[in-house]
């Protein structure tokens, strides 16, 4: 009987010793702008943010389309870049619209209800905003629409066509150009 509680309490020991310890990862910044660029090679530039965030953590990644530059950047910086907290797509001229709106979708981590809008070249236009997702959200509070990428989708589908807000960069802000809206048609590319 004694033998059994030693090994009992021999057991306790080793189960306690063995037992996993949950933890936070390390170092995790939540990206909320993405830019795109390009149609092969595709460039994904992305910058985190957020209120907490003084110095925002930004990355890059290249690859073949949108699906393999997407998937390289969590893994360019210091810090994991994760896509879950995702708000607004920024789509340089030369990028494939349909690609990166289908990419998105198939995407679990990348939220169809992020808005998008559009640039000349996104990298270039995000490279000097320090926060480029307040402004963008300041621009939404002030009435500008932009459309989420299901709405792009849809759009894209019943007319072939869809109007996006257009950027540019002015002293470090971001600002919307005179002329507001861009049009990407289908085959035009």
């Amino acid at each position: 009987m004694r033998a059994c509680g030693i090994w009992a309490v021999c057991l306790l020991f080793l189960l306690a010793g063995c037992a996993p310890n949950a933890r936070e990862p390390d170092s995790i910044a939540l990206v909320r702008v993405l830019g795109v660029d390009g149609s092969g090679p595709v460039t994904v530039s992305a910058v985190c943010g957020g209120t907490d965030q003084r110095d925002p953590a930004r990355g890059s990644a290249v690859g073949a389309d949108f699906a393999s530059a997407r998937q390289a950047l969590p893994w360019v910086g210091e810090e994991e870049l994760a896509l879950t907290h995702l708000s607004y797509i920024v789509v340089g001229e030369g990028a494939e619209l349909r690609e990166v709106l289908e990419g998105v979708l198939d995407d679990g981590e990348l939220a169809c209800t992020a808005t998008l809008w559009q640039t000349e070249e996104a990298a270039a236009l995000l490279a000097p905003c320090k926060d480029p997702a307040s402004r963008l959200t300041l621009l939404e509070e002030q009435g500008v629409k932009a459309p989420t990428v299901s709405e792009a989708l849809a759009a894209l589908e019943e007319e072939g066509r869809v109007e996006l807000p257009r950027l540019m960069e002015e002293e470090g802000i971001l600002r919307l150009v005179e002329e507001a809206l861009w049009v990407w048609e289908e085959g035009e590319r």
